[in-house]
Formats: C-alpha cells, structure tokens, sequence
C-alpha cells in the first residue's frame, strides 16, 4: 500500500526544488521579483491613500449634511441669498475644523425653492502615490435639504384665571417664551411665522377698538371707565362656531353690573372704579388682558406674553373658540390663511390649569350659574355642558385640519386629562404636565415638531 508523505517532507521537497531553481535560474528570477515589487508597492500605496481619501469624503458628506440642515432651520425665517449663504460658509467651517485632512473648496449653495443644494470638494496630499506622480487626490460630496416652506400660523389659548396666579402663571410665560424663540429662531420678523395669542379667563377681551363686532355699548352704565374690550357668548350654537358676525351674529359686550358683595362699584349717583388688574372693580371686572391676532412681530408676542395676568374664572371652550376665531381667515379676524392653503400649517394649543368653573355669584360670558344660560343651574351640570361645548370646538377645529395641542398644567382631574387628550388631534400631542419642568418640555417638543425638515438625499 502507497503511503502519504508527512507534511514535513512535503516541506522538505519544496526547499529543494526552489533552492535548486533559484540556484539554476537566479538571474531571471531576481528580475521578474524585483519587477513585480512595482506594481505591488504601487498598490499598496494606492490602497493607503484611497483609505485616507474616504475618510476625508466622509468627513466632507458630514459637514455638508450638517451645515445644510442648521440653514435649512433658518429659511423657515429668512430666504436672504446673501444671509443663508454667509451662515452655510459659517456652519460647514465649524463642523470641519481648519486642522482637519484635506482643503475643502468649491464650496457651492443652492437655494431652488426651499430644495437646498450643497456641495463641495476636498483636495488631500497623498503619501505614496506621489511616487508615480499622483501628489492629490479631490474627492466631492453633494446633499440635498428639503426644506418644509409651509408657513406656520398658530394660536396659543392660555389660561389666564385666577387659580393661575403665583409660579403657575411665571412659568407658563417662560415656557411659551420658550415656544416663542423656537419658532422665531433668530428672527425679529420671520416670513413664514405668524402667531396668535388669547389669554381667557371667564371671558375673552377682542380689543376694545373692535366696536364693530359688538352691539350698542350707549346702552350700560361704564361709570368712569369704558368698554375694555371683553365679550359675552353668543347663543348656542354659535358660540361654538367660527361664524362670521354677518351670520352668526354681533357680541354683547361682557358688563358685570354692580353687585354690593361681589363687585360694588356704585354708591349711589358716584363711582368706586379700580380698573387696575387682577384686582380691579367696575364693569370690566375679571376681563382679562386682550387677544393678540395673528403677527410675526416677536417683540409685540414677547410683550403681550410678560403683560398677562391672572383673575376669574375658567371657560376653556370660550377661550378655544376665540383661538379658532383668530386662526380663521374669516371676520372678526382676517389675518389667517385660506383653509385648505397648501403654503401654510394651522395650529392652535389649548393650556389650562383646572376644570370649566361657573359661580351664581360671578359673572362671565354665560352671565351667572343661577341664570342657566348652560342648560343647568347646578355646578356640575354646567360644567358638563362647558366640556361639552369644547369637545364641540376641538372637533369642528380638527374638521377644518388645524392641528390641535392640548397641555393640563398641574392637573389632578382624570376627567379634565382625559377631555383635554380627546380634545387633541392625537394622544401624541396631548402634554398632561404636573410641573413648571414638564411645562417647558411640552411648549419645546411641541416648538420643535412645528418647525420640522429631513435630508431628501
């Protein structure tokens, strides 16, 4: 029987042979080694360099990518060629360091209608290529940015009753502050940004230069004072709709008559009139600071944001109805988009603090409890209709795709987190927040799903 030779013969029998080969042919081999050393060398020099090139591609892609999506940000405020351009030069040096790899050049901006184009290239000095006169390699990166152009109008209905006042109320104004800057970013004007403010409380001040929007004022006492700008309900149904005054009807303006224990501001023929809010007294009592329409003046929000206060009581639906109002294109307000307006997202948030509240001693735009303007004379039973008649607004707000964020701030009540999430137009943009911290973070998530974009290639 043959047997196999050991791996260690087999070894034995390859030395020989190649020593006696080299010994036989050594001239011949020693020339072709030497010249297969060439390409060999130039591979792997190849191969070192082209490593160091993807590095630095890679490295370009990232600042590009990066500096693109930071001037996306600011086109939702500005569409300045010269502005953006100077910030994309600014934001790509600083996501690619001077002492990095490579020099990066032709640097290229393109702004096609909110599709942002960048591009760029990157000389870098090879190590072994320059052997057979290869000194650079440039490699280029090329990303495209779209960016969403739709402006934004929106509409924060914030609580401003009494159970507001205190920490409650500073910091739901750092929060929507917060919420300002985010939307506006850096802009004192932006283009494409316009937003609205309605503080409530149990009534809602449209501005006292709206006397078109309101019947006869000649027919109340003011005393010494006059119409600060606040409205009573129309009746129902059109309380609830954004039904313009041609059809649904002008507003009473919202007068608390004197009453000797809970607001008296007459003695007889003179007049006890403190018209300084939240403690004030007179026809005007508890109406709150006036809406503010739909504006891109930053300075004018931030403003009317730090001049709320806090007094009366709580009709959140009241409060919703005027944000709809706002956002609307129709009277009393005109500053909104077209429903339907492709070039621009509605949006409206609804905080609040507490549940619907009705008192037979304390008028609001319902007039007292005991009246039963709500279809009942009993504490709960008005309340019940006032979440009614929010749902009611939420939904017809929702019909019309305005997005919908609801924020219970410091909320015990299951039944008030469980309305305000129905009232959203999605359980994700409902935000129940037991603190000032929460607060904030709700106002910025919410700031910052507004205001959105995405690489496109």
């Amino acid at each position: 029987m043959r047997t196999m030779p050991s791996i260690s013969g087999v070894h034995q029998h390859l030395r020989t042979f190649m020593i006696r080969a080299w010994r036989a042919e050594r001239g011949a081999v020693a020339a072709i080694v030497a010249l297969s050393m060439i390409p060999l060398m130039i591979g792997g020099g190849l191969a070192v360099d082209l490593s160091r090139a993807y590095l630095v591609k890679s490295r370009l892609s990232h600042a590009l990518d990066a500096a693109g999506l930071a001037v996306g940000t600011m086109r939702t405020n500005s569409t300045s060629t010269t502005y953006l351009e100077t910030q994309f030069q600014n934001f790509f040096n600083a996501n690619y360091a001077a002492g990095e790899v490579g020099t990066p050049h032709d640097l290229i901006f393109v702004d096609n209608g909110g599709i942002l184009t960048v591009s760029g290239k990157t000389t870098v000095n090879t190590v072994f290529m320059s052997i057979v006169g290869i000194d650079t390699i440039t490699v280029s990166s090329t990303a495209e940015i779209q960016v969403e152009t739709k402006g934004l109008e929106l509409v924060m209905v914030l609580d401003n009753t009494g159970s507001m006042s205190g920490s409650k109320l500073s910091s739901m104004k750092s929060a929507s502050l917060d919420l300002i800057d985010i939307v506006f970013g850096g802009e004192a004007t932006p283009d494409f940004v316009k937003v609205g403010l309605v503080p409530f409380s149990g009534s809602v001040n449209i501005g006292s230069t709206n006397t078109a929007y309101v019947t006869d004022l000649t027919a109340f006492d003011w005393g010494t004072t006059s119409w600060e700008g606040c409205v009573e309900a129309r009746a129902y149904p059109e309380d609830v709709r954004d039904s313009t005054p041609s059809l649904g009807g002008l507003w009473t303006p919202y007068y608390w008559a004197d009453h000797n224990s809970y607001n008296n501001w007459i003695d007889g023929g003179s007049y006890s009139i403190d018209s300084s809010p939240p403690s004030n007294k007179g026809p005007n009592k508890y109406c709150p600071r006036a809406v503010t329409p739909l504006t891109n003046n930053r300075a004018l929000l931030e403003s009317e944001i730090n001049a709320q206060w806090a007094s009366g009581y709580t009709h959140i639906n009241f409060g919703a109805a005027w944000g709809w109002r706002l956002i609307s294109p129709g009277e009393p307000f005109t500053q909104g988009s077209a429903y339907g307006d492709p070039d621009w997202t509605k949006a409206v948030i609804i905080l609040t603090d507490g549940e619907n509240t009705t008192s037979d001693y304390v008028d609001t735009a319902y007039g007292y409890r005991w009246e039963g303007n709500l279809g009942s004379t009993s504490g709960s039973g008005t309340t019940a209709e006032l979440n009614s008649r929010l749902t009611e607004v939420c939904t017809a707000m929702k019909n019309k795709d305005i997005l919908v964020y609801t924020i219970t701030f410091n909320v015990s009540s299951t039944t008030t987190q469980a309305l305000f999430e129905n009232c959203a137009t999605s359980s994700d943009k409902y935000f129940n927040s037991p603190d000032s911290t929460t607060l904030t973070q709700a106002f910025r998530a919410i700031g910052a799903e507004l205001k959105s974009l995405h690489l496109s290639k």
